[in-house]
């Protein structure tokens, strides 16, 4: 299998147009993934070696000015042939493909992928430096924080385990919340689900860039070096925050098998039967399904088991803790119990 790399720089009024959720979806229809990202303005000077050998072009003097005015969004790109496919088949030949549709003129036209393996080659050198600098702030951010995000289908447990790293010292946040914040600033009019689906469409990065903000400010807030994070949703948040947060961020699927799901339902609400709890429950499960929850249990860092007594989950959440807890340096006996 030829597994390439190649870079994609999402352009001024690429960004400007809201085209980033679109390219990130042809990304993912291709079967590529990106590896690597990070939203900067870039310099005339490092624009220019990006277009080394143009400079006798007419336009050369009025790109470099453009693809230097403003932010734009670096993103690695790895997979099958992505080279060819990035550049024929997503950013597309003006006036092909995304330039095709989106494209001002050749100087505005939205993103720009290199043509070869020789030019993905010389320009990601060219941009790993960048891609140093990002992983360098991420860490500074990061340092001494750990997040624990918390996933699962319906009436998994979840809950559960928020609720007791909450007692245990481990401030509970919900996610919700923590959208709805950055809905009340950018869009306060707009129903919440509207403006978060309109905006993962958009530039799902800006969002979860916020959504990150929002949660450290909250992590500030609260004084807490470590904090769960609940629901986890499916799609594309959680392995963002992955990347951003590299080990500082736990995804964390409770899992348990339906037939004991279904048997609890009948207890915690009194049913009479498995159909009236299949009722209940399963409706919940195909929207879980089909958000990509079940997708989040292939990427997380710790799978719980909580088919036993509330005993056993207490003891598999403190044992995840001691695990993971030597990121949060300054915190000693992170669980303990009254």
């Amino acid at each position: 299998m030829n597994i390439q790399q190649t870079l994609v720089i999402v352009k001024p009024d690429g960004l400007v147009k809201g085209l980033v959720g679109l390219i990130l979806r042809g990304i993912q229809k291709h079967n590529l993934s990106v590896i690597n990202s990070f939203k900067t303005k870039l310099s005339r000077d490092w624009v220019k070696k990006l277009y080394a050998g143009e400079e006798k072009e007419v336009y050369f003097e009025e790109i470099v000015q453009w693809v230097s005015s403003a932010p734009v969004l670096l993103l690695k790109v790895q997979g099958k042939d992505a080279v060819n496919t990035v550049k024929q088949n997503i950013v597309g030949r003006y006036p092909n493909g995304i330039r095709g549709q989106h494209s001002e003129n050749w100087i505005k036209n939205v993103a720009h992928a290199p043509d070869s393996i020789k030019s993905a080659e010389r320009e990601l050198k060219l941009a790993e430096p960048i891609f140093k600098k990002r992983e360098k702030v991420d860490a500074q951010r990061f340092n001494n924080k750990l997040v624990f995000a918390l996933t699962g289908m319906s009436e998994c447990g979840k809950s559960t385990v928020g609720k007791y790293l909450d007692f245990c010292g481990v401030p509970r946040l919900k996610i919700v919340r923590l959208f709805e914040r950055i809905r009340d600033k950018w869009s306060p009019e707009e129903e919440l689900y509207q403006f978060t689906a309109k905006e993962e469409n958009r530039d799902p990065y800006a969002l979860w860039d916020a959504f990150i903000l929002e949660l450290l400010f909250e992590m500030k807030t609260k004084k807490a070096a470590m904090v769960s994070i609940e629901s986890l949703y499916g799609g594309g948040l959680g392995p963002y925050l992955k990347q951003k947060m590299t080990e500082h961020f736990c995804i964390v699927y409770v899992d348990i098998p339906l037939e004991i799901r279904l048997q609890r339902q009948i207890q915690r609400e009194g049913l009479s039967t498995i159909e009236e709890a299949k009722t209940a429950l399963l409706p919940r499960d195909e929207v879980k399904t089909a958000s990509g929850i079940p997708q989040l249990k292939l990427i997380a860092d710790e799978v719980i088991d909580n088919s036993g007594t509330l005993e056993d989950l207490y003891r598999l959440v403190d044992e995840m803790v001691a695990k993971h807890s030597s990121i949060v340096t300054k915190i000693a006996n992170p669980i303990a119990k009254s």
